[in-house]
């Protein structure tokens, strides 16, 4: 059994596969305060090997190792130059590893040129060219970040509940439409940029606002959730 797992700024997502058979045996996600369900399935599948991304703090790695079985480390996994086909053109001492590992997850997909768009509480936009070559990409705040943002550095606005509309007619959708239409536009401008050098693109969406953005995006996509742990399951164990 191994056990890979995502450890972001909000939420660790986790899951079991049996090695012979890449069959997915558990998966799950937790909020950092709880994560009793992740040492519940290792407690169930007692994984052989555990491998893992993180942008979360040194004690939540110590949190996620307490919910292993005896003896398990996780081997954290680190940008390279070159991996599971993939390779990389960004400077891999600042690239965040969970971005690295859902490039090697959309490489492993369907052939053709992607742009892999992470959409948490962060926003990153990467350009992944068909014949594997990542040619790096941006970071934004994610639309949480935004309207508290905005919040916060305006008198009256606040943060008000509002839906999205072509043309806004109330304060509330204004803010809400205007912070996702700052979300989709670099993301159709880099689908752009891309198509130019390699053709037809496919925007590969994860993350806790995946499904809100795809609503409203004019571009071919697919919702991958869990793109990370997809890559963090091409890299071969030790």
């Amino acid at each position: 059994m191994k056990l890979l797992i995502d450890a972001g700024n909000t939420r660790v997502k986790w899951r079991i596969v049996a090695v012979a058979s890449a069959q997915v045996l558990a998966e799950g996600a937790a909020l950092h305060d709880d994560l009793s369900a992740l040492a519940v399935d290792c407690q169930r599948w007692r994984p052989r090997w555990a491998l893992g991304c993180t942008v979360a703090s040194e004690a939540l790695g110590q949190q996620i190792a307490a919910c292993l079985p005896p003896g398990l480390a996780v081997a954290w996994q680190w940008p390279q130059a070159e991996q599971a086909g993939v390779r990389c053109d960004y400077d891999t001492r600042q690239l965040g590893a969970d971005r690295w590992m859902a490039l090697l997850g959309a490489g492993g997909a369907a052939p053709g040129a992607k742009v892999v768009v992470c959409a948490g509480t962060a926003l990153t936009i990467d350009a992944l060219r068909a014949d594997g070559l990542f040619l790096g990409g941006s970071i934004a705040p994610g639309l949480t970040l935004m309207r508290n943002s905005l919040a916060s550095g305006t008198a009256r606005l606040g943060r008000p509940d509002g839906q999205y509309a072509d043309y806004p007619t109330q304060t509330a959708d204004a803010i809400y439409s205007g912070c996702l239409n700052a979300l989709l536009a670099p993301i159709v401008q880099q689908a752009q940029r891309l198509s130019a050098l390699d053709g037809p693109v496919t925007v590969y969406l994860t993350g806790g606002d995946a499904k809100l953005i795809a609503q409203y995006l004019p571009v071919c996509y697919q919702i991958v959730d869990n793109l990370a742990l997809d890559g963090l399951a091409r890299i071969t164990c030790p």
